[in-house]
């Protein structure tokens, strides 16, 4: 089972078991002490869900689980159970409408921040070539991203044609699709070394432009 399904898994599994839990005595209250024990688990995995959807991000929907997992809401906490329910299933529509980044492209852009960390340090080594082949590499994967998470197929394409379609289509404006023509005219003569072809500047104008789309399209 991928991460992806297996994230989806566990949203149906919870939302599906909250519908007993959140369910208390003809007083409003937890009807004993394992049903207690079931609702501290229950938001517990709720919590973890959250955090690891969307990471170390200050998003609304992880403040707001934290807050109400947070509080020791005693007898009533059946409650707490319910409350997140309904907010894990908002979260999941608002990712399934494209409005919350996938957690596969999250996990791409924490592998890449790392990539790129490398990249710097051989820069400010001055070392071109170096930080050329892995900046260019790390643009190039999250531009053909990009191009999939909008349906543009990106199989078999050219860098120049992907930035193309994404101007069309107004992903790119001008100025973002100048700028990604001289990353992947890093990326294309890197990968030839063709290494008299760019210089630091063009590298470093390629670090600056990677970090933007992934902070912009994968975070």
């Amino acid at each position: 089972m991928a991460l992806e399904e297996k994230i989806r898994h566990k949203f149906d599994e919870l939302i599906s078991s909250s519908a007993t839990l959140k369910i208390g005595d003809k007083h409003g209250q937890i009807l004993n002490a394992q049903h207690r024990q079931n609702c501290k688990a229950w938001l517990a995995s709720a919590q973890n869900l959250a955090h690891l959807v969307l990471g170390l991000s200050s998003n609304p929907y992880k403040t707001t689980i934290d807050g109400i997992c947070s509080r020791d809401r005693g007898y009533c906490i059946h409650d707490s159970v319910g409350e997140v329910a309904v907010i894990l299933m908002s979260l999941i529509s608002d990712i399934d409408n494209g409005l919350i980044s996938s957690i596969e492209n999250q996990a791409r852009a924490t592998v890449f921040e790392d990539f790129l960390d490398h990249a710097k340090e051989y820069a400010k080594r001055n070392l071109s070539k170096e930080s050329g082949v892995i900046s260019g590499v790390v643009f190039e994967d999250t531009l053909r991203t990009i191009c999939r998470n909008h349906d543009v197929e990106e199989k078999g394409q050219q860098l120049d044609m992907l930035i193309s379609e994404l101007s069309k289509r107004e992903i790119f404006n001008p100025l973002k699709a100048k700028r990604a023509r001289v990353a992947a005219h890093v990326r294309t003569k890197a990968t030839h070394a063709q290494w008299d072809e760019f210089d630091m500047s063009d590298v470093k104008a390629t670090i600056e432009f990677a970090e933007e789309l992934i902070a912009g399209n994968l975070c």
